[in-house]
């Protein structure tokens, strides 16, 4: 087996990989900046910027960063995977992924569960840690329709290669496949306010059901009796179905109609009985949209009738009036929570409690047992 020497000199005479160890060295020269003279880590950096062929001094894991190397995509050691977990409160996290490109964007998904502050410190991290081993971060090549202008996970590439292509969301990006036999009606001027909305929550998680592997859902018409495991590509085939059949019901139905409620009540139940465990909070990207979704249908139903649609308060105890079918998790399960006192509270509404057509309909929780 050749000596680390020999490798740097092979890396640093190939063109495809000059640029980038060059670049790498360069950046770890400039960390040490500050070190006492006669560093040895320094000393070695200089002399091989310089030419020479000295190694450098084993400063934790060597990285090639050569497009074509399985080790351009292997995942660096690193503790952020089990910090990024606990921040987001993730129960069962597992293992990092193995691939580079699927761990950055499971940091970042994990980031969307978690308080802003929270967030920007993981981003920050996760892209620290890439560019330190020779990757580029820039802005995401794919954009879809969401409830603000927001970058979810940064594009990230390697020499020149796209690793992950990123991804972004604003309220005007186009319609995906699955609902744009629809653009015209939704798209238009004058077009429903709630059905707008409505689409910029859907299709987020229509993209993410098979993009983040914690998500979990609870959606009772298929045969979900609680919180059911994590999602298999045939649930998320029907959940998929069951958010694009009931969006294309809510367009096609009448402002103003009676029945236009049932339309809205059975997709905001889709979109928010999509969830993990446990629950995000409101203040994270996930809360803010499921927060998003409570407050569309609250406007939507005032402009049908009054008191056609409750929420339920924030403890459990006073919300079994009008609830049903409710899913309790256990106090280990809800840790990642920063509350002192958790227990009895509501962790989640997936369905509103409403009135259509002057039957009512019980409403359903996620709640801290």
């Amino acid at each position: 087996m050749g000596s680390l020497d020999d490798a740097l000199g092979v890396l640093l005479a190939e063109p495809a990989t000059a640029t980038l160890v060059r670049g790498l060295l360069a950046g770890m020269r400039a960390a040490l900046e500050e070190a006492a003279p006669g560093n040895a880590a320094r000393e070695a950096i200089d002399r091989i910027l310089a030419g020479g062929g000295a190694a450098l001094p084993a400063i934790g894991r060597p990285i090639s960063t050569s497009p074509g190397s399985a080790a351009a995509t292997r995942t660096p050691a690193t503790p952020l995977w089990t910090e990024a977990a606990q921040a987001a409160g993730e129960h069962d996290p597992g293992p990092p992924p193995a691939d580079r490109a699927q761990l950055w964007s499971a940091l970042h998904l994990l980031g969307l569960r978690m308080a802003p502050d929270d967030r920007r410190d993981v981003q920050t991290r996760a892209a620290d840690e890439a560019r330190a081993a020779g990757a580029t971060v820039e802005a995401p090549i794919v954009t879809i329709r969401g409830i603000d202008r927001d970058i979810l996970i940064p594009r990230l590439s390697v020499g020149g290669r796209t690793l992950h292509d990123g991804l972004a969301t604003d309220p005007d990006a186009p319609l995906p496949a699955e609902l744009r036999v629809h653009a015209a009606a939704v798209d238009r001027a004058g077009a429903d306010p709630a059905t707008v909305a409505f689409t910029r929550l859907v299709v987020p998680v229509l993209h993410l059901l098979s993009q983040d592997r914690h998500l979990r859902h609870c959606l009772q018409s298929l045969h979900v009796r609680g919180l059911a495991e994590r999602t298999t590509p045939t649930d998320q085939d029907r959940l998929r179905g069951q958010l694009t059949a009931r969006t294309a019901a809510l367009i096609a139905a009448v402002p103003g109609d009676p029945d236009r409620l049932e339309c809205l009540v059975r997709l905001h139940e889709a979109v928010t009985s999509v969830v993990h465990l446990p629950p995000a909070a409101d203040v994270s990207w996930w809360g803010r949209l499921r927060v998003r979704a409570h407050t569309t249908i609250r406007d939507a139903a005032a402009e049908i009738g009054p008191g056609l649609v409750k929420l339920p308060p924030a403890r459990f105890d006073s919300a079994q009036a009008f609830t049903a079918d409710n899913i309790p998790l256990r106090i280990p399960e809800v840790s990642g929570i920063r509350s002192p006192d958790v227990s009895g509270m509501v962790l989640a509404c997936v369905r509103v409690w409403a009135r259509v057509h002057d039957t009512d309909y019980p409403g359903r929780v996620i709640y801290a047992s």
